[in-house]
């Protein structure tokens, strides 16, 4: 039994003069509330309560602790009270780490909204390519992109993030466009350092796979540079979907090997733990799962 519940105990029984009437609040046999208060003398090292048949009344040491943890026990419950129904309540701050471009052009709009529909949330978004410690950093959760590593963490994925294969008009008419996985190796290709596996791309279509070793004189380390450097005319990226969308759509790039599908990503949302974990964290992940509906 908790030591903080042994004093809880000895209080009842203070306030109540009574084993049985203080068993029955703590969901307690009198014999094993009687035992429990006999293990509390023993660590004090002195006789709490004089017992009789019809009553029990403090001693002098029962009343110097009484003295002492009364006030104690309050404060403590005030403070696990109010844990308790900041957890529970849809307020407070929440701390979230995600990869900087993809929070630069996809969190933003979401954690608005989430903000206005819950207005005493506060939110601190910190965009970075490194892959934080939550625990150690004292983050509620992180936004994560591609295959997780194993760890302790709580991950829960939010949607699907497609690839596409994008080349600029101009650099296509230099160099011809591909018409399969293959035709890469011959191309000057954009290399992403964020990707896993930044050389080789993965490709499939239907039931058939491709994989191909790329090269090219440009490497860089985000999604939304080598949709710029696409853009540039600097060769083949293969990028994020999200990330090229508005490039393919104004016709500064061109979408390539359509029927020959990029190996896509998975976005997650990753915290520290199930248990205890704050309302708060619970109703941005579900807003995120809700805002993506399955595809980024």
């Amino acid at each position: 039994m908790d030591r903080i519940d042994d004093l809880r105990l000895f209080l009842a029984v203070a306030e109540l003069e009574s084993f049985t009437r203080a068993a029955e609040r703590h969901s307690l046999t009198p014999g094993a509330a009687s035992k429990q208060i006999a293990a509390l003398e023993e660590r004090m090292q002195a006789r709490l309560l004089e017992r009789t048949t019809r009553s029990v009344r403090l001693t002098d040491a029962g009343r110097a602790l009484l003295e002492r943890v009364k006030p104690w026990l309050s404060e403590y419950e005030a403070i696990e009270h109010g844990l308790v129904a900041d957890n529970a309540a849809a307020a407070g701050s929440l701390r979230v780490a995600a990869p900087v471009d993809f929070g630069s052009a996809r969190l933003i709009e979401p954690i608005t909204a989430f903000m206005e529909q819950w207005p005493s949330v506060e939110v601190r978004l910190d965009l970075s390519d490194r892959m934080v410690d939550l625990v150690d950093e004292g983050y509620d959760l992180a936004v994560r992109l591609g295959h997780l590593p194993d760890s302790s963490l709580i991950a829960k994925r939010l949607a699907e993030a497609p690839m596409t294969t994008i080349a600029s008009a101009a650099y296509l008419e230099r160099h011809g466009a591909p018409a399969r996985p293959a035709d890469l190796a011959g191309h000057a290709c954009i290399i992403d350092r964020n990707r896993p596996a930044p050389l080789l791309w993965r490709f499939e279509k239907g039931g058939e796979k491709a994989e191909v070793k790329v090269s090219g004189r440009l490497s860089l380390n985000g999604a939304s540079a080598a949709v710029s450097a696409a853009c540039a005319g600097s060769g083949i990226a293969c990028t994020p979907s999200w990330a090229a969308r508005a490039a393919i759509a104004d016709g500064r790039v061109l979408a390539l090997m359509e029927d020959w599908v990029p190996e896509g990503r998975e976005l997650w949302a990753v915290f520290p733990s199930n248990r205890y974990l704050a309302h708060r964290v619970r109703l941005l992940v579900d807003h995120l799962a809700g805002w993506f509906k399955g595809s980024v």
